[in-house]
């Protein structure tokens, strides 16, 4: 640029020699070296040159680098004096020189008017890197002054400027552009400046649904009586905007002098001319490398003739609101991201907390549990401990032998207690085999008569030692007697419910015990009039190892294991129980059992000749590398009545089910094996044989892959007992 700026003062002295005189730092007198190291320079280098219509002063006053120069430029007589006098005595100048140098400054012909020609030039380049164009000048040279030209131009740079520490400063766009489009607006008096944004995200009342529009978004007018296009959309005409998205992207912006003698499509024309609108220009908003909106520009009094200068001005403006706007919404994505992340971390340490309270209370659980049976086994191990110690110290003093009624008195408590501690092993055991799975029902028809006389029997003999009345209300017709269950497993859920029963119910209470049922399913009900349960408690009931007192300081005994093991049975059998209690007045717990005969026994009433001459294949192979899951299906299906054959190793299975011909192969194995055996089987078998796999679970593109390959059915873990023997007596029967 400082390079430019001494080529023109040299333009200018070649232009005028003749009129002129011209001044450089090469006319000033060499001096002493002494000298000049005491007599420091003020500046580094001058061009001057003084002539009757123009005289003009570049002088440097500091040079920064190669490249950066601090200057100053002036065309006031004084000021140039001022200068000739810091040089006087150093100027190697003839005494005519100097006489016409100081007559001219003394009496400049146009001291207020310099040449404009040279003046524009200097402004072209000290703005070059503005992009100020040669059209610049052109707009204003021949109607405006260098005052005002100026002017405009640093009040658009200190609108610029201020738009810049807008965006640094702050994040909230909607302060950003409203304070940029008013000021613009009233910088180049434009009637009225708005902003129409596309793809504005709207969500509807009624739905969660987010809908998208275009619609003016912001707006600046110049006055009240211009009328209002915020908010305002019209699809039908803006439609172009679509199709010109290409166009603006590449750099089109559209100008408009006069609405009326334009090539607009008429739909815009007509629109324009609805609005009031004279004149417009429209430049792009583009947001990484997508259209954003559009910057508009509307005068409506008058037709405009838009100078290149504003043009240059506005697209500025938009590069500006670009980068405020892509910094707005990265901001806002990484709050999202954040909200995202603190959620998650909250949601995660709520996990924490809960697995930590849970951990706690399974800790507490497991102590209840151990001060609990540690107190269950010890009474009746005292007790056997205690009293088979006394028959055996009698037993070898024959003086003083025990009477018999006391040696068969002491042996029933010890046998009590022994079956105190065979129940209490038993329903450990029990409920730990039904969590693990291995807990089968052995279904069958019992009569309902019969197990109610148990119960009730049980119930007395029980009860009578607490001083409870038990009564038995049977409410079963002879022909629904026969039920379909585990009369086991039946028997131990009402001998755990009558026991819970007779335990919580004070001296001189009663527990009744009732019966009834449809065609579909059996009803038990036991009630009591004991102390009653709190409703907060009563989910507690069916908790492992959870009693409603503290081992401590409780008064009834037992694990904690009763009632939970009976809702596992009951949930076996494919039934609900339920419970109502009153404090202080009873419970009743209800039980309701499906009657849900098993489809092998069905089928079973044929005759053994009929199945003889349907030669009915049961045969069926079990390919598994699992123990657990082999030995469960083994046993499920063994009593079932099924022949089965398990074989561990998957290669070798493929030859030998040839000798076996069974009627089905269950599979059990990885993804990978399953797929090539299922291939092999079916291909040498085909249609002869049923094949079923199991699965942690299946997608519906895996189903589909293995019944391509000749899968027939699959089973999902963990097995259940009654799908799967329903599954196999269908397939056996059909």
């Amino acid at each position: 640029m400082f390079a430019k700026l001494v080529h023109l003062w040299l333009e200018l002295v070649a232009n005028n020699y003749c009129d002129g005189v011209y001044l450089s730092e090469d006319n000033l007198i060499n001096l002493e070296k002494e000298n000049s190291s005491q007599e420091k320079k003020s500046f580094h280098s001058f061009h001057l040159f003084i002539a009757e219509n123009i005289q003009a002063l570049l002088l440097v006053e500091k040079k920064i680098n190669e490249l950066y120069y601090q200057v100053t430029i002036t065309f006031d007589s004084q000021e140039i004096l001022d200068f000739l006098e810091l040089i006087n005595s150093k100027i190697d100048l003839s005494k005519d020189n100097l006489d016409t140098i100081y007559s001219v400054l003394s009496n400049p012909i146009n001291k207020d008017n310099p040449e404009q020609s040279f003046i524009f030039a200097i402004m072209k380049i000290l703005t070059e890197p503005l992009a100020f164009q040669d059209n610049y000048l052109n707009d204003y040279s021949q109607h405006q002054t260098i005052e005002v030209i100026l002017r405009n131009r640093i009040e658009q740079e200190r609108i610029l400027h201020q738009v810049t520490q807008q965006i640094q400063q702050d994040l909230d766009l909607l302060v950003i552009v409203k304070m940029t489009i008013e000021q613009v607006q009233s910088l180049l008096q434009i009637d009225r400046l708005l902003i129409y944004q596309l793809r504005v995200p709207i969500k509807q009342e009624s739905s969660e649904n987010i809908e998208y529009i275009d619609t003016v978004t912001y707006e600046a007018k110049a006055s009240s009586v211009i009328p209002s296009l915020l908010n305002f959309q019209e699809e039908s005409c803006f439609n172009n905007i679509r199709d010109s998205e290409k166009k603006y992207l590449e750099g089109f912006y559209l100008a408009i002098e006069d609405i009326n003698h334009s090539n607009l499509d008429s739909c815009l024309k007509e629109l324009m001319q609805k609005l009031g609108v004279k004149a417009k220009i429209a430049i792009p908003i583009i947001v990484k490398n997508k259209l954003w909106g559009l910057l508009i520009a509307h005068q409506c009094f008058t037709v405009r003739k838009w100078k290149s200068n504003e043009i240059t001005f506005l697209k500025n403006i938009t590069e500006y609101l670009a980068v405020a706007i892509y910094q707005y919404n990265s901001y806002h994505k990484l709050e999202k991201q954040k909200q995202l992340l603190e959620q998650q971390v909250a949601k995660k340490a709520k996990e924490l907390q809960d697995a930590l309270i849970v951990a706690q209370v399974a800790n507490q659980s497991k102590t209840e549990f151990l001060g609990s049976i540690s107190h269950e086994l010890r009474t009746p191990l005292t007790c056997i401990i205690g009293l088979s110690g006394t028959l055996l110290h009698w037993s070898k003093d024959l003086k003083n032998n025990l009477s018999l009624e006391q040696q068969i008195r002491y042996l029933k408590i010890i046998q009590d207690s022994g079956r105190k501690l065979l129940e209490l092993i038993n329903n450990i055991l029990d409920f730990a085999d039904i969590e693990a799975g291995k807990s089968l029902l052995y279904m069958e028809e019992i009569s309902l008569e019969n197990l109610s006389k148990m119960i009730y029997l049980s119930a007395l003999e029980i009860g009578k030692n607490q001083g409870i009345k038990v009564n038995l209300e049977y409410n079963i017709s002879k022909d629904l007697d026969l039920f379909y269950c585990d009369g086991e497993r039946l028997y131990q859920i009402l001998l755990n419910l009558v026991d819970n029963a007779i335990k919580f119910t004070p001296y001189g209470g009663e527990v009744i015990i009732r019966m009834t049922r449809n065609q579909s399913q059996a009803i038990f009900q036991v009630e009591d009039t004991g102390i009653g349960i709190n409703k907060e408690q009563i989910p507690l009931l069916f908790t492992k190892f959870q009693q409603l007192e503290n081992y401590r300081t409780r008064t009834h005994s037992g694990t904690g294991l009763g009632l939970a093991l009976t809702k596992h049975l009951v949930e076996l059998h494919g039934g609900f129980i339920d419970v109502q209690s009153t404090i202080d007045k009873g419970s009743t717990f209800t039980v309701s059992l499906p009657n849900s005969p098993p489809i092998y026994q069905i089928k079973s009433k044929i005759s053994d000749k009929e199945m003889t001459d349907l030669k009915v294949n049961k045969t069926i192979v079990v390919i598994c590398e699992d123990d657990e899951i082999g030995t469960f299906l083994c046993q499920l299906l063994t009593a079932a009545d099924y022949q089965v054959i398990w074989l561990v190793d998957i290669y070798e299975a493929i030859h030998r089910i040839r000798l076996i011909n069974p009627s089905i192969v269950i599979l059990e194995q990885n993804k990978e094996a399953s797929l090539e055996v299922c291939q092999n089987l079916k291909s040498e078998n085909k249609d002869k044989l049923y094949l079923m796999v199991i699965r942690e679970k299946i997608s519906g593109s895996e189903w589909e892959n293995l019944s391509n390959l000749g899968v027939d059915e699959y089973l999902l873990k963990p097995l259940q007992p009654r799908i799967l023997l329903r599954k196999i007596a269908k397939i056996i029967n059909t």
